[in-house]
């Protein structure tokens, strides 16, 4: 790369002290640097120029693609107000017909009609089999009529001894004081299900029954009405040979067979049973669940038409 010598370098020194006959021998290489420089300075303001005007023109396609901006109206101040004070107690019309506007907007799509009645319900259990009727009357029609244990969604709206419910999207009345917030126990539901005893019921021991026997027929005959009933046989290979298993013949009447072997198993530590069985299946207090029993040829062996019960020794 070339390298412009310095005036003061040894160059220098070394042609001044060749004598006159060196000098007209540097006159060419001084111009030369001359030249270089002129040009060079020349070059440069050349690319300055091109450089600024590329700059402007960038500048001016950039103004005319932006929008204008738009003056800002000029509006003339009211002088008399200046004097009057701004109070923070007085509403200020602009804003409070904004805060109106605002208002009707936000509640106009979430408006609630003055004809809907709002009610908080909960969830209840009927205590025992009731009806639901279709007004708080005591000869009103009914509506339904629905089980024990069964849940109700009811409200606080009483009218009398009548407590409103909420039944298949309808509203409906029920009696108050058949509902429970808890759902009634087994025994409770046993025993709702069962009629009352009112039936009559022969004194001292039939059917050859020991009396721990007769305690669990006395109950069930006092409600319902069963025709037949077994209990002591002489050949049986079950506990029917010492008279403490008895058969109450239901035969087609499957509810009424349903209601007393769960009257019965609710009652199972009060009577002392020792097991039940009813339409093919067992159940024992040791294992209180309902269990498939085997096939046995038929359906009174199968215990379909009647229900089965037998009582430990006291």
């Amino acid at each position: 790369m070339y390298q412009p010598r310095r005036a003061d370098g040894p160059a220098a020194q070394r042609t001044s002290a060749e004598g006159p006959d060196r000098g007209p021998a540097q006159v060419p290489q001084r111009a030369e640097r001359r030249w270089y420089s002129a040009a060079a300075n020349r070059l440069g303001t050349v690319f300055l120029g091109l450089a600024v005007t590329g700059t402007a023109g960038a500048l001016a396609l950039a103004g005319t693609a932006a929008a204008s901006p738009v003056a800002a109206p000029v509006t003339t101040p009211d002088t008399s107000a200046r004097d009057n004070s701004v109070s923070r107690d007085v509403a200020r019309p602009q804003i409070a017909a904004e805060d109106v506007l605002g208002f009707e907007a936000a509640t106009s799509a979430t408006s609630i009609s003055a004809d809907t009645v709002l009610r908080p319900t909960k969830k209840m259990f009927a205590k025992k089999a009731l009806a639901i009727v279709a007004s708080p009357d005591a000869d009103a029609k009914k509506v339904a009529r629905v089980k024990v244990a069964a849940k109700l969604t009811v409200t606080p709206e009483t009218s009398g001894k009548f407590r409103l419910v909420r039944f298949k999207g309808d509203e409906a009345w029920v009696l108050s004081a058949s509902l429970s917030n808890t759902k009634p126990s087994a025994d409770q539901i046993a025993d709702s299900s069962a009629p009352s005893a009112t039936r009559s019921v022969p004194s001292g021991s039939v059917l050859g029954l020991q009396p721990e026997a007769m305690v669990v027929y006395r109950a069930v005959m006092s409600r319902w009405d069963v025709k037949n009933v077994g209990g002591w046989r002489a050949h049986s290979l079950s506990v029917h040979q010492f008279g403490r298993a008895i058969d109450f013949m239901t035969y087609g009447n499957v509810g009424q067979g349903n209601a007393i072997a769960a009257f019965v198993t609710a009652h199972a530590k009060e009577f002392g049973v020792d097991h039940v069985i009813y339409r093919q299946r067992i159940w024992t207090p040791y294992n209180p669940t309902w269990r498939h029993m085997a096939n046995r040829g038929s359906a009174t062996a199968n215990h379909m038409d009647h229900v089965h019960v037998a009582v430990k020794s006291r």
